[in-house]
């Protein structure tokens, strides 16, 4: 069994991403090993705890993801395969939440720049944050927020299938990325051994 070492959470657009792949490449014995950063998913590859790493890399709205750039610096892979994946951005709400009582939006800063205009539109006297560490994935922040481990004043953007994962968890508003058709591009990638 490959073990994939992924830059999300349960529920994430990475672990979407990540079975896709195995799907149209046909691998059927894998296991996901969630990293939630770039970081930890090129770290763990580097030291041999994972076979494959995938992580995102860019998007039309976005851009670069910096995130991502900055661990590439840091560690030598050898990319596999570039792909593309549809992403379709959710506003999640714990269940004893009303939207009126909501006063943060959290999310990665990649995911913000997806949808940041429409947010604005819609909610504009909700802050924006972005958390630090395994909390900077949108599935760990929807995780905590399912399990009461942050306020309840926090809406998380994401992935639906969060509600689904979380069933404290409801979604409050759908398709909120700024451009229809939005899709992420991700690298699958293995170790280079240099000689």
């Amino acid at each position: 069994m490959i073990t994939i070492g992924i830059q999300g959470g349960k529920g994430s657009f990475n672990e979407e991403a990540c079975k896709y792949f195995c799907k149209i490449h046909d691998v059927k014995n894998y296991s996901i090993k969630y990293l939630y950063t770039t970081e930890n998913v090129l770290s763990h590859l580097h030291l041999g705890k994972v076979d494959y790493a995938q992580f995102a890399i860019e998007d039309p709205l976005g851009g670069i993801v910096n995130e991502s750039i900055d661990a590439l610096t840091k560690y030598t892979c050898k990319i596999v395969d570039k792909f593309k994946y549809p992403i379709n951005l959710h506003l999640l709400l714990h269940k004893d939440a009303k939207m009126e009582d909501i006063k943060v939006f959290m999310t990665h800063p990649q995911i913000y720049k997806q949808c940041k205009n429409t947010l604005k539109k819609k909610y504009p006297k909700i802050e924006m944050q972005f958390g630090k560490g395994e909390m900077l994935d949108q599935a760990k922040a929807a995780e905590k927020l399912s399990k009461g481990e942050i306020e309840k004043d926090i809406g998380i953007i994401g992935s639906k299938l969060l509600a689904d994962i979380y069933k404290n968890l409801m979604i409050a508003d759908e398709n909120l990325e700024d451009k229809k058709n939005n899709a992420s591009t991700f690298l699958f990638c293995n170790r280079r051994y240099i000689v």
